[in-house]
């Protein structure tokens, strides 16, 4: 990936042919379609900031309460879970990701909701905006937290991931 996470509107699962793959549509407009999974999707955003996907999901959980579904909080970035589509099979992956900075409104319908965004585009999602708004709340939280961590540099990092014994020496 080339561009820039914060160039990024939103990143949802897409069918194709080869299999699952992932949709993003970035800030130019410009759509491209990438051959893997959202969840490499996501390491790979971690990675370029030589952030450890585990331990800052470890982090965010602890601080937000919950387990799943989680936001991707990065340095200049934070991206929201919400559900795109439904699943052919049990195991597809049925959520992606929206760039919270780039939210401009939340219509609900009746059975799901529109997410218009600061470029014009919009985005169906299913599920209640309700629990979707929740969820911009808690990332709120948890990016002004992090951004505030980063700032004090990696040392408050270590303190607060409560990191002991990372090399496993006695």
């Amino acid at each position: 990936m080339n561009s820039i996470p914060k160039d990024i509107i939103y990143f949802v699962p897409y069918y194709t042919e080869d299999g699952d793959s992932v949709l993003i549509l970035f800030l130019s407009g410009e759509k491209k379609i990438v051959p893997m999974s959202i969840r490499s999707f996501s390491k790979k955003l971690y990675s370029l900031y030589a952030i450890d996907c585990q331990a800052i999901k470890k982090l965010i959980s602890q601080r937000i309460g919950q387990k799943n579904l989680l936001p991707i909080v990065l340095p200049d970035a934070t991206f929201i879970p919400v559900k795109t589509r439904k699943a052919i099979v049990k195991t597809d992956p049925i959520f992606g990701y929206v760039n919270m900075s780039q939210i401009f409104k939340i219509d609900d319908k009746n059975d799901h909701f529109e997410m218009l965004f600061r470029c014009g585009a919009v985005l169906n999602c299913l599920g209640s905006a309700k629990y979707f708004k929740k969820r911009i709340t808690l990332a709120s939280v948890i990016t002004d937290y992090l951004q505030s961590i980063w700032l004090q540099g990696a040392l408050k990092i270590k303190e607060e991931c409560e990191l002991e014994n990372v090399f496993g020496l006695e």
